[in-house]
């Protein structure tokens, strides 16, 4: 049996994890040279570091099996120690171990009304983790009773600006005007979790994994191999890829799609275009990336990052690790952001303008920068859509009609977060396998 995967990222490295257990051959195909996606990794001075995949959830179990697979790597704590701006006045959202203060402090963030909302879809999720996901029994079950009003207009706006904004911003790179209730159970699972960071990041897991799959034909990787054309074949599905400006094509059992939604629409124009404009009705929004290494440390150790309110192109600053003080994460998403910054956008003005909105709250001026390196996607934040359980229901239908031998895993499966990749995939190979003969 031979199935093939396409998409190197976060997802499509799960998928070929859990295909390498069963007794089936794997090509894994990535478009770029390197693996990773938008998680993925570059060099700065003498280190690899990690544009996504950076904070590990203790609850991440099935991410967790997949790092003690490739040789159980160290993870160091790194908590929160978050501060936010609200109103121009610096308010500390976390202090490690304090949880009294900690439900004060959000009772205050997000007024009475807000936690009297939130609390039932809290409780749903620490009373059964797997809910915590996109299109769970729970959260569907919302969708199909809230998707009709936004996150900012079911909540109070205390709660919307002070907490909601913070995660979906960060998560979805969208506003809470963008986002839905029936799909903020993704999310809210993060913000109820607590995390380390792999002390040797996400480069060199990624890259044992591959080592370590050393048995002859079980996993080919193809990088620089951009999938064009996905058919059916008699019994096979056929894929058409370029490699250094020639055209192959190859036959499977069956295809995994690990692509981002809209990449997936391109691909089934021709053979199922109803799915293919279900698939764009999934929403992706841009998110620029920033990591910059500077001469002396610029965060103090009780306060390692800062979230930015809605005026700003800049929506939080983080320290890179617990020991990296002078390593700088700058994230810029939401409407803002894309006002000011662009694809064409020069790296240096985007760092710029990061540093002028940090400067009066960490050491930046005259701190020179030594290294820094940035990526911007124009797609980069999954921010999924209204009743995205149905959608899917109707895009699985379209596929599984024209295409059959086609299944589809992703960030707008179960989720963005590393862990609901990885559980997206799990539950897309076990589908795969399971239909087998």
């Amino acid at each position: 049996m031979r199935i093939a995967v396409i998409g190197g990222g976060i997802s499509g490295i799960a998928s070929a994890f859990y295909l390498t257990r069963h007794n089936v051959s794997v090509d894994l195909f990535e478009s770029d040279e390197q693996l990773g996606g938008r998680a993925g990794s570059e060099k700065m001075l003498d280190r690899w570091v990690d544009f996504g995949g950076k904070n590990i959830g203790r609850q991440y179990k099935r991410f967790r099996e997949f790092a003690k697979s490739c040789g159980n790597p160290d993870f160091e704590y790194f908590g929160i120690n978050t501060s936010q701006l609200i109103n121009g006045r610096i308010v500390s959202l976390n202090r490690d171990g304090a949880k009294f203060y900690n439900l004060l402090k959000l009772i205050k963030l997000c007024g009475i009304p807000g936690v009297v909302k939130l609390y039932p879809h809290i409780k749903a999720i620490l009373d059964d983790r797997t809910q915590g996901v996109l299109c769970s029994d729970y959260f569907s079950k919302l969708s199909e009773r809230l998707d009709h009003v936004t996150l900012a207009e079911y909540l109070n706006k205390p709660c919307v600006n002070n907490i909601i904004r913070p995660i979906t911003i960060r998560m979805n790179g969208a506003e809470p005007e963008e986002c839905y209730p029936g799909n903020f159970g993704s999310n809210l699972a993060l913000a109820v979790d607590s995390y380390e960071q792999l002390i040797t990041g996400m480069y060199e897991l990624v890259n044992t994994f591959i080592s370590s799959v050393t048995e002859p034909g079980k996993l080919r990787v193809l990088k620089g191999h951009r999938v064009t054309a996905i058919r059916k074949d008699q019994n096979t599905i056929r894929l058409e890829y370029r490699h250094q400006d020639l055209t192959e094509t190859n036959s499977y059992d069956r295809v995994i799609s690990a692509l981002p939604a809209h990449n997936l629409a391109s691909l089934l124009e021709e053979q199922t275009p109803v799915a293919a404009r279900l698939l764009r009705k999934i929403r992706y929004y841009p998110v620029g990336i920033a990591i910059v290494k500077y001469r002396n440390e610029v965060f103090p150790k009780e306060r390692r990052a800062m979230i930015f309110d809605r005026n700003t192109a800049l929506s939080n600053a983080g320290a890179y690790g617990l020991n990296d003080l002078d390593i700088v994460r700058y994230t810029f998403s939401g409407k803002t952001a894309r006002k000011d910054i662009s694809e064409n956008s020069a790296p240096e003005k985007v760092i710029g303008f990061g540093e002028k909105i940090t400067a009066p709250y960490f050491n930046i001026i005259d701190n020179p920068r030594e290294a820094f390196v940035y990526r911007y996607f124009s797609k980069g934040l999954c921010a999924y859509a209204s009743k995205h359980h149905l959608l899917l229901e109707s895009i699985d239908e379209h596929i599984s009609k024209h295409l059959p031998g086609l299944t589809a895993t992703g960030d707008y499966r179960r989720g963005a977060s590393i862990e609901a990749c990885f559980r997206a995939a799990s539950e897309c190979v076990d589908n795969v396998i399971g239909d087998q003969p």
